[in-house]
């Protein structure tokens, strides 16, 4: 007896390359994700240090820090500063995450600036100089 050859593909083997091919993209997909959570942090702590900087630069021409976070954001606007793009006036500019950033006063010379990075409830994961 003769037995034909045949070609193509078993089952198994088409099921073992459809296996690999989803453990590929399920890894470049986790990577994917980690590395726009790292953008938005990093985008969020240059933001962070260009409002402290300007807050700083407020408190030296003026002699105090703004009052609240609508002074700020008014000084902002009032100064054409880039993080007011899509900032209304009384409004402060937003974080990577859509949440406006937080400001508080604490005596006519210090501040708080800090982002809760999209998680209100994990002060861990905070970014600037929160309100303690």
């Amino acid at each position: 007896m003769t037995r034909k050859s045949r070609s193509g593909f078993t089952l198994v083997e088409l099921l073992t390359v459809i296996a690999i091919i989803a453990l590929l993209a399920a890894l470049i997909m986790g990577l994917a994700g980690n590395a726009q959570r790292k953008a938005a942090r990093s985008r969020a702590e240059a933001e962070i240090t260009q409002l402290q900087s300007f807050v700083t630069e407020y408190r030296t021409r003026y002699g105090q820090v703004p009052g609240t976070a609508a002074a700020l954001a008014g000084a902002l606007v009032a100064a054409n500063h880039s993080l007011t793009n899509s900032v209304n006036a009384g409004d402060m500019p937003e974080d990577p995450w859509g949440i406006p950033y937080r400001y508080e006063r604490s005596s006519p010379a210090t501040f708080y600036l800090w982002s809760t990075a999209g998680d209100d409830a994990n002060r861990a994961a905070w970014l600037g100089n929160p309100e303690p």
